[in-house]
């Protein structure tokens, strides 16, 4: 009788070795990308958290760093624009978690943003604030606008001064992540290389797992709050646990 090779020894539903071999390739070589991505984003970030305040009024082209181009790509200080509130506005943003039981159940979580309209030179932003900045904040406030590599990284208006992260370094959660997945990906790759068990209910909590991981690993590269460590260190155990429960009762 001709094999259907899905047999007796355990590979039916596997994918050939050949194949399984690449699918192994790919994902080495895109922790590999992801991995000098990550580098490239950590030395970013560290070049902006060492620049200096540039003088008032002014910015310096004097050198580069490895945070990109763009609008004073070359600055090797943070600069130092005017701006004017123009306008406020507060809402909130809710997620929806879907992992909390096999049965559908989940919960809405809501958080309150307040924001404040800054017009600065060429252009606007909306920025975020605390309530008690929301609720001071009056069109016409004068505002100063920090600025490196042409991006937004702080604001300080009515006293208040407010950072925001650069993109080099929400750039590297976001690689941590997809390296999380590729690395997934490859392990699954190389032990089972079934179909039925990537695309399974229980491998959707993997999405989860690999969120959690790179958030802790962003958080071990640039540091945070105790708080952000609690609730990332809280997330990526509940995504564990139930990954690991719901394979079980598959």
């Amino acid at each position: 009788m001709k094999s259907t090779g899905y047999g007796r020894n355990g590979n039916r539903g596997r994918l050939p070795v050949w194949l399984r071999g690449l699918v192994v390739l790919a994902a080495g070589w895109g922790v590999f990308l992801c991995g000098q991505q990550i580098a490239d984003g950590y030395a970013a970030t560290m070049d902006y958290r060492d620049a200096p305040l540039c003088a008032a009024g002014g910015g310096s082209t004097a050198g580069s760093t490895a945070g990109g181009t763009g609008e004073g790509g070359g600055d090797a200080c943070v600069r130092r624009e005017a701006g004017t509130v123009l306008d406020s506005r507060t809402g909130e943003r809710c997620s929806y978690d879907g992992t909390s039981g096999s049965s559908g159940g989940g919960t809405t979580t809501c958080t309150t943003y307040y924001d404040v309209k800054i017009e600065r030179p060429a252009r606007t932003d909306w920025l975020a604030v605390d309530s008690g900045t929301y609720d001071k904040a009056r069109a016409g406030d004068p505002a100063e606008v920090r600025l490196w590599q042409g991006e937004v990284v702080g604001l300080k208006v009515l006293g208040h001064t407010f950072s925001y992260e650069p993109s080099s370094q929400s750039g590297v959660l976001w690689q941590l992540a997809v390296g999380c997945l590729a690395l997934a990906v490859g392990v699954w790759a190389a032990l089972s290389g079934r179909l039925f068990e990537l695309f399974a209910f229980h491998s959707f909590g993997l999405l989860f797992v690999a969120f959690g991981s790179a958030w802790l690993g962003s958080l071990a590269l640039f540091g945070g709050h105790w708080l952000t460590w609690a609730f990332a260190s809280v997330w990526t155990g509940f995504a564990v646990f139930w990954t690991v429960g719901a394979r079980r009762m598959r």
